[in-house]
């Protein structure tokens, strides 16, 4: 036998069968799922239900519910459960909504477990809470005035208010957000916000929010230099060519509480009530389909989407815990069913991340969020997208490669199917928050043919009574992008002063009812119709009814 005796052999199987016995011993088949996981009506405690069901042989017989934080993946070395219960179908847990003094459990997931020998061992997926709205002070409605909407430049305020404007989109870039002048009390810690940001924004939200407008901030993470714990675990700063802006870091305890305690800032400085304007809808982050607007690492959709949504559910409940009618979104490009074309970095089918979005939305927890779409014409370097069917990148169907205005009705008919409705069975709010047509194509001048696509796209938004908002994406012409063809201003500049388009007195006036009909007609011309119901279905005119027969067929 060599080296072992007989002696030691048995005695070494002696070993082996007592540890396989002692590990079939721990074995059990317990399995759960929680849901409802809930604020009470009183606004102090959580509730929580799970069921489960198995053999329980190896446990103590016992479910136990955990919290577990966004950078928590198991319960390794957890000894302190929050509640304990009965294995079975409907089984009900309540635990203080407080944490301990100035900490709420908020932004904390829940999950049940079984007690393994010494060790705690989870039972399904983590869950988060589902209706931080009940804690608002503000239970108001989200403002909606109207659907005209841009992405204001802060230095031509006056110009943007002219155009009689009804929303306005804010960026705010956050890698700035952090510095010195403001002292913020958060959770027992006290951050230093950047003053010169906050005073800047302070004036350009107070303004529009003032004027009636309803302000949509746009959240934006470049790398940060200042604070380190806000870039993405595990990647490194990439050329500007590759990456311009990163996804917030939740994987870390401390990119976890940076990310709360500037969310919560920002719902509560710009809630209506502190003198700082109100913001009433938010952004996180841009066109996430492709990683040069939000770079997170080589991964594939699905890990790509769980680490942006446990990002975005952080911004959700901080303003919906402030203000319960915000609206909360993400955005997608245009590309819908085929992968972003100039996209250096991660690139995926828009419709690929919403279907993951909402998957895991529905198993980690509910959130009432919103859609933000860029549908821009394909190729962005044409105006006239009402023949960019011709590409053979858009058509009529829900598996249409590029979704905007040329088939605009794909996007609100996929988010009216019922699986895609939130929980009151409503259509979900869908926003376009970014949308531009070049005045410039091919070095000749299309400022006629972007007139003519502001007034069509316009029409078409007024029109779809499941879009929220349509947001202009340029003010002016930017100097970066005119480079590349796209001259996307409604606006150009001229030895330092704004100069209008036609495109500019088209939007001024595109839903002003006495005027919208006069401004457009020359657009008609340009599509080549004599009537716009001819291409919208039951046309009216923005600020008039719909158009109805004078009998009606049953």
């Amino acid at each position: 036998m060599g080296f072992l005796g007989k002696k030691s052999v048995g005695f070494l199987c002696m070993v082996v069968m007592s540890a396989l016995f002692s590990f079939a011993a721990f074995a059990h088949s317990v399995t759960g799922k929680i849901h409802d996981v809930n604020i009470t009506a009183d606004k102090e405690n959580i509730s929580v239900t799970v069921d489960s069901s198995g053999d329980s042989t190896g446990t103590d017989g016992s479910i136990y519910i955990f919290e577990i934080k966004p950078y928590q993946n198991d319960l390794s070395g957890r000894w302190d459960p929050l509640a304990k219960g009965s294995i079975g179908k409907n089984q009900k847990f309540t635990f203080p909504l407080h944490a301990g003094p100035g900490e709420l459990r908020l932004y904390s997931a829940f999950v049940p477990a079984v007690k393994v020998g010494s060790r705690y061992v989870m039972i399904s997926d983590r869950r988060y809470l589902e209706n931080p709205e009940i804690v608002a002070e503000d239970q108001s409605p989200a403002l909606n005035p109207g659907k005209k909407g841009l992405r204001v430049d802060p230095n031509l305020l006056d110009d943007a208010l002219s155009l009689n404007i009804k929303h306005a989109g804010v960026d705010i870039p956050t890698q700035r957000f952090f510095g010195n002048g403001i002292y913020y009390t958060y959770e027992n810690k006290t951050y230093k916000i950047n003053k010169e940001l906050i005073d800047q924004l302070d004036a350009e939200v107070k303004r529009l929010s003032d004027s009636g407008v309803a302000v949509t901030a746009i959240l934006l993470n470049a790398w940060n230099n200042t604070v380190s714990e806000l870039n993405p675990m595990g990647v490194k700063e990439l050329p500007k060519d590759q990456a311009m802006y990163y996804g917030f870091n939740v994987e870390s305890e401390g990119g976890f509480r940076a990310v709360k305690a500037m969310a919560s800032f920002l719902a509560k400085r710009y809630n209506g009530r502190q003198g700082h304007g109100k913001i009433t809808n938010w952004v996180v982050g841009n066109e996430i389909n492709n990683q040069y607007w939000n770079y997170m690492g080589d991964l594939d959709v699905s890990a790509y989407t769980v680490k942006f949504q446990r990002a975005f559910r952080v911004f959700y409940t901080a303003m919906k815990s402030v203000s319960a009618n915000d609206n909360v979104m993400f955005s997608i490009d245009h590309y819908w069913n085929m992968l972003p074309e100039a996209a250096p970095v991660g690139k995926y089918k828009g419709k690929d991340i919403l279907l993951a979005f909402h998957n895991y939305e529905a198993t980690e927890g509910y959130m009432d969020y919103g859609l933000a779409l860029h549908p821009y014409p394909y190729p962005m370097t044409s105006p006239n997208f009402w023949d960019d069917d011709k590409t053979g990148k858009v058509n009529d169907t829900m598996d249409s490669p590029v979704v905007n205005f040329k088939n605009l009705h794909v996007i609100t008919d996929f988010m009216q199917m019922e699986s895609m409705r939130n929980r009151k069975g409503q259509v979900r709010k869908i926003f376009l928050t970014e949308e531009g047509f070049t005045s410039t194509q091919g070095g000749k001048d299309k400022s006629i043919d972007q007139a003519a696509a502001v007034a069509y796209s316009y029409f078409i938004a007024d029109n779809n009574p499941y879009i929220t908002a349509y947001l202009m994406s340029r003010q002016e012409d930017s100097v970066d992008e005119t480079k590349n063809g796209l001259a996307f201003g409604l606006s150009k500049i001229v030895n330092n002063k704004l100069v209008p388009k036609r495109a500019h007195e088209v939007f001024k006036y595109i839903d002003n009812a006495s005027a919208t009909e006069g401004t457009a007609d020359f657009a008609r011309a340009v599509i080549g119709i004599d009537s716009w119901d001819q291409l919208i279905p039951g046309f009216h005119f923005p600020g008039r009814e719909a158009n109805k027969p004078d009998v009606i067929n049953y």
